[in-house]
């Protein structure tokens, strides 16, 4: 897991943020509605292997916005070799990660219906 301040992706992370996310709701035909409210991006290196970080250029492969995953509680998905996997599986770190976005989440979503 990677967090929003990986030096290795410092490109990325300020080339998205600050340039291409304002252009994403309107490029969808959506401008006067806000980015969702959980939602995650899968982005691809394609850049020539070598090519300095800074210089790097990545493509959006997928948006994800109806059903996010939270990496941190994989361990509680059921799978074929896993089916009786539960939140009980999450060690105790990742469960506190988890937690801090949905603390986070839900902080964010009352104060859009306080408004």
């Amino acid at each position: 897991y990677y967090g929003p301040d990986e030096v290795l992706f410092a490109n990325l992370t300020e080339g998205f943020l600050n340039k291409d996310l304002p252009l994403v709701m309107p490029a969808l035909g959506l401008q006067e509605e806000p980015v969702p409210l959980w939602w995650t991006t899968d982005f691809i290196n394609s850049s020539p292997e070598g090519t300095a970080r800074e210089e790097e250029k990545w493509i959006v492969g997928e948006f994800h916005c109806s059903c996010v995953g939270i990496s941190r509680c994989l361990a509680a998905y059921c799978k074929d070799n896993t089916p009786d996997a539960s939140y009980d599986d999450i060690t105790a770190d990742d469960k506190a990660e988890a937690d801090k976005y949905g603390i986070l989440m839900g902080e964010k979503a009352l104060g859009f219906l306080s408004k």
